[in-house]
Formats: structure tokens, C-alpha cells, sequence
């Protein structure tokens, strides 16, 4: 049986000034993580971090820093070409993608 995890909501979803920005950025999400595993899947190390780079530098802004931290570990991973890290960090990613849009009204 898999285990329920909770929702994620952004840290900042209470500053009006970022709303439109947070809804475009989780409605987006699902294609973020798709264009990742795409650039991993392909092998192209040097896209899938600057992908993680862009994704950690949003996250961060709007919020989400789990996303941010797991984002950043793809990055470590690219520039080490570790690729059974980049593969299980994109795996948590992943998860903590779909908690997100869970938490997000109407994007889940």
C-alpha cells in the first residue's frame, strides 16, 4: 500500500504580490519535471542543469524549498556526473512535484 504524503504549500501563498507568479509556476510544473527527466533520459547533463539551476532559482523564490534543495542536489550531481544520484534526486523531485500540485488549488 503507498503511503499518503501530505500536500506542500508554498511558504509565501499569503503575499499577494506572488500569487499570479506561484500559479503560473505550479500549472507549469508538470512540464518542468517532463523537460528534466527528458534532458536525463537523453543524457544531456549540461541542459538537465541548467533545467535544475532555473527550477532551484524559482522554487526559491516562490516559496518551495524543498523543491529548491532537490533541484540544487540535481545540479551537484550533473556537475559531478553522477548520474545514480541525479537519477534518484529526480525521483524525489518527482514526488515532492506532485505534492506540490496537490497543495495548490485547482493544479493538482
Amino acid at each position: 500500500m503507498e503511503e499518503r504524503l501530505s500536500p506542500i504549500y508554498s511558504l509565501l501563498e499569503d503575499v499577494a504580490d506572488l500569487e499570479d507568479d506561484i500559479d503560473r509556476f505550479v500549472i507549469q510544473l508538470a512540464e518542468s519535471v517532463d523537460e528534466l527527466q527528458d534532458a536525463e533520459c537523453s543524457g544531456d547533463l549540461d541542459l538537465l542543469d541548467e533545467l535544475a539551476t532555473s527550477l532551484a532559482a524559482e522554487s526559491a523564490r516562490l516559496g518551495y524549498p524543498a523543491l529548491e534543495k532537490l533541484a540544487r542536489l540535481v545540479r551537484g550531481a550533473c556537475e559531478d556526473r553522477n548520474k545514480p544520484v541525479i537519477q534518484a534526486s529526480l525521483i524525489e523531485l518527482t514526488g515532492v512535484a506532485r505534492r506540490i500540485r496537490q497543495g495548490h488549488r485547482g493544479a493538482a
